[in-house]
């Protein structure tokens, strides 16, 4: 079989009977050929495929503009639609540069090739959409090695999936990976067509892990052993076989243990051995925040269930803190979190026909109130405590007071007025939503 006829056919056998079908191109060969195979593809077939491809510019080089222009110039030239945007790469602590750019890549295709897919999908009901990325055989050895070099385990040994989801109607795919298609053939394939392509001058810089393992490692063990490539990603695959049947069983698992909020029960947890726990808070996470725990910080999450109720504790994983409340375990966004009380404010009512100041404060959790007339007073962190008001937000429920007497507390969703005070009053219920109203306003 000739290199185009295997590149193109692993491209047919991946997306199957696709009504939309967008690359993701840089302006590499790896991605120029990938572009280039399909658009020889759709001339070949009888099938109703529309070709699209996806540009990121990253802004990391000085040649950035011109792989822009470059990436316009091609899709113009094989007549097919190219959209692109622009995303600013920002440092971030525990993260390389190149993690940083991928994450910012897939954010950046996930919001246009959604917005694609809607648009077709209005048009066509039956519309799919399908992004294509050109990474291979010579890829994914050097993401396995990668990956034991971080300690990785089955998931991490599996190496990059042919298929996977960022969104719910974004779907990707990678022809090449399991195809037995590496670099010398995209480099065949791009000479017999005389194309063209730009370079990515960072691509020489060995001070990053995947170019050091490209241009110091890989060489010499190719040298030694020829087929190298192949036998790694055999094992990658079978990794991924191992982890899909330790994934499904751990998904059974998780079933049992979660509760309709979607937190963890701790009790269900620790009935679970230590392994399958692990697996369970790791899959747990993955769907709640798209994130996979580090076998450390797994360990640190198990622990979380032995803390006792109410105490302050957690876990952090980039942007949200995994915390336990009620013998259960929740994924919190850290903006979410309030530590400190939200300043007082001050809002004015009619109330039985004249102007009433209502200080609403935060914080003050030690102080006591009557809520219902047929139950005793009690501290608001003790009401708070009874309604189920986690410690992570106590802080920013709103407590009013009235010529110094606390008169209400919000209590998660439900703003509880003191029997008192509603008799004083005469609170009916559209004097309670105006309450409440008015403490959302300010």
């Amino acid at each position: 079989m000739s290199t185009t006829s295997q590149l193109v056919n692993s491209i047919q056998s991946c997306v199957g009977p696709q009504t939309s079908i967008t690359v993701a191109l840089s302006g590499g060969v790896d991605s120029v050929v990938m572009l280039h195979a399909c658009h020889l593809l759709v001339k070949q077939t009888s099938l109703p495929i529309q070709l699209n491809a996806i540009h990121i510019h990253h802004g990391l080089s000085p040649n950035a503009d011109e792989w822009l222009l470059f990436c316009q110039n091609l899709c113009e030239k094989l007549k097919v639609p190219l959209q692109y945007q622009k995303v600013k790469v920002q440092a971030q602590a525990r993260l390389s540069l190149e993690e940083i750019a991928r994450n910012a890549r897939y954010q950046a295709i996930d919001e246009l090739a959604s917005a694609q897919t809607s648009a077709q999908t209005s048009a066509q009901s039956s519309a799919q959409t399908i992004i294509l990325l050109g990474q291979h055989e010579d890829d994914q050895a050097e993401t396995l090695l990668l990956q034991l070099k971080r300690g990785a385990g089955p998931k991490g040994l599996s190496g990059m999936a042919e298929r996977f989801k960022h969104k719910a109607q974004v779907e990707y795919a990678r022809p090449w990976i399991n195809a037995g298609i590496g670099k010398k053939e995209i480099l065949d394939y791009a000479r017999e067509h005389q194309l063209s392509w730009v370079e990515d001058e960072s691509n020489q810089d060995s001070s990053f892990d995947r170019n050091f393992l490209r241009n110091e490692v890989m060489p010499a063990l190719k040298a030694k052993w020829p087929q190298i490539n192949k036998t790694i990603c055999r094992s990658a695959k079978l990794c991924a076989q191992q982890n899909e049947l330790v994934e499904e069983f751990a998904l059974e698992a998780l079933e049992k243990v979660q509760n309709d909020n979607a937190s963890l029960s701790i009790a269900g947890l620790s009935s679970l051995p230590k392994t399958l726990a692990n697996e369970v808070i790791r899959l747990w996470s993955v769907q709640q925040i798209s994130f996979a725990p580090s076998a450390a910080q797994l360990d640190e999450i198990l622990k979380l269930s032995e803390a006792k109720a109410d105490q302050v504790g957690f876990v952090q994983l980039n942007d949200w803190q995994c915390r336990s409340f009620e013998q259960s375990l929740y994924w919190v966004a850290v903006a979410d979190v309030f530590q400190t009380p939200l300043e007082q404010k001050t809002i004015s009512l009619v109330l039985s026909g004249k102007l009433q100041t209502i200080i609403v404060s935060y914080g003050d959790l030690q102080r006591k109130v009557r809520l219902y007339a047929n139950r005793p007073t009690k501290s608001i962190k003790t009401w708070m405590k009874e309604s189920g008001v986690t410690p992570w937000s106590r802080l920013a429920m709103p407590i009013l007071c009235h010529n110094e007497q606390v008169i209400a507390v919000q209590l998660k969703e439900q703003l509880v007025i003191s029997d008192s005070f509603i008799d004083e009053y005469s609170i009916n219920e559209a004097s309670h939503q105006a309450i409440q109203q008015a403490i959302r306003d300010i």
